[in-house]
Formats: C-alpha cells, structure tokens, sequence
C-alpha cells in the first residue's frame, strides 16, 4: 500500500482518488458546520481545492499558514478528520472573530452558488496572465473543443467567428481559423468582482451558439474553445467603454478564481 500523499500545487495538477475523498471530507466538514461549501468533487487538487483547504482549516480554528506551509499533508487531514484539535484551536474556533467567519461562509456560498460559473468545466491550468500591453487576457487552458459558457448573468453584445486573432496568428489561414473567433458579454450582475455594465471576452471562442441580444444566465452555453497553439479561451475583462474591438483593459484573473470557488 503506497504512502499517503502530500497535496501540493504543481503545473501538472495531481488527480486521484485520495484527493476525491479529501474534497468529500471538507465537504462533509462543512456540512456539520451548517455551511454548504460548493466544492466539486473532481478528484484535481489544483488552486481551487486548496482555497477550500484553507478556509476550512481557518474555519476550525487552526493555523492554516502554519498547517498548509509544504502543502496539505496526510498529517493536517488526519487531524481535520478526527478533530485533533490543541486548546488553543478550539478556543480559537470558539471566539467571535471565527463564529462571525463561519457565518460569513453560510451566507455567501448560499447566496453564490448558481450566479456564476467556470468558463469551461475543467481548467486544467490558467497562464500567461494579464501584463499589458503585451497580453490583455488571461489563458484558460481546457480540453479540445470543450462548451464554453456564461460566467455570470450577462448580454451577448458580439460575435464572430472571424476576424479577431491579432498577434500571434499563423499565416496559414486553417490554422488561423480553428481560434479566430470570439464571443463578447456585458455582465448585468453585481457579485464579488463582478461589475454590472463590465464587458467578458471569450477569445479563440468557435461555434457560437447565442447571438448578439441574448440575455443568459450563468451556465449557458456560448461556444466551444478554439484552437490557438493549444485548446483555450484567451479571457478578456474590460470596463465597457472599448466598444466591442475584443480587448481586455482590466485583469480578469479575479472574475476567473472567484467562479473557480463559487461555480
């Protein structure tokens, strides 16, 4: 029988059944603390399940700076799992600072979960961040052809299925084609960094499936990923006030984590 491992961060996300059964722990841990913690049970422990990882450690009173130093080891889950906690965690765990956490939790995962969502189902990593003027967007990395949908409540207010693709584009106009296109959303709901009167962009977005003047929900589909040197969605953030020219002037990094924990 292998050695319990140490869950850790890596550029190629560990998957397995023992991190499917830490994500229905927490979850279950969550549970008896009333909180309804929207965690998917993927079996991926990426940026996502970590968060989780933290906030619930915090939640029970523990250091989670100090426990999640190397990772979360089979150490802390063991712990967690049989409620080893110091005096001093439960006297933590006990103060009005923590209670008043707990409650925080209950209320924003409840009121959250159904307002936003992924812009694909599985993220299999986000890169090239947002560094203008050299890159207006964050990278979502995802499987081939993979539904692209809705961040948030939203009006579709562009799409083409060409004619996007600046820089870096191939000459070869095939190449070109599997992620030129490009579906652009105003976002109508204020929630966490979310911005009524904000525009989404969904770069290298192909096979549309709305058209300009749809309102849609979080989860709707949109389009399906393109290709553009590999299987992503370049995604855009912008204040509105560009016009629909499929530029990002804002980081969307925080729309993004934050649909990575509440959708």
């Amino acid at each position: 029988m292998s050695e319990p491992r140490t869950f850790q961060v890596q550029q190629k996300p560990m998957k397995g059944d023992d991190v499917k059964e830490w994500q229905k722990e927490m979850k279950a841990r969550f549970a008896r603390m009333d909180i309804d913690a929207p965690i998917e049970i993927d079996g991926v422990y990426g940026p996502v399940t970590r968060s989780y990882t933290a906030s619930l450690a915090h939640a029970l009173g523990m250091n989670a700076t100090e426990w999640m130093k190397d990772g979360v080891t089979p150490e802390m889950r063991t712990h967690i799992r049989h409620s080893r906690f110091s005096g001093t965690e439960t006297t933590r765990y006990a103060s009005r600072d923590l209670v008043e956490y707990r409650r925080a939790l209950r209320k924003r995962w409840h009121q959250d979960t159904g307002r936003v969502h992924k812009p694909v189902t599985n993220v299999l990593q986000h890169s090239w961040g947002y560094h203008p003027p050299v890159h207006d967007g964050v990278d979502v990395i995802c499987q081939p052809d993979v539904p692209i949908f809705a961040m948030v409540k939203c009006k579709v207010v562009d799409v083409r299925s060409t004619g996007w693709w600046g820089k870096g584009a191939p000459s070869d106009p095939k190449l070109k084609a599997k992620g030129d296109g490009i579906i652009q959303v105003e976002i109508l709901d204020d929630i966490g960094p979310f911005t009524k009167g904000h525009h989404i962009g969904y770069g290298h977005a192909e096979k549309a499936v709305v058209k300009v003047g749809d309102v849609v929900r979080a989860g709707k589909v949109l389009g399906h990923a393109g290709f553009a040197n590999a299987w992503h969605i370049h995604l855009m953030h912008n204040d509105g006030n560009v016009g629909n020219r499929g530029i990002g002037n804002l980081n969307p990094e925080p729309l993004l984590n934050y649909t990575l924990v509440h959708g």
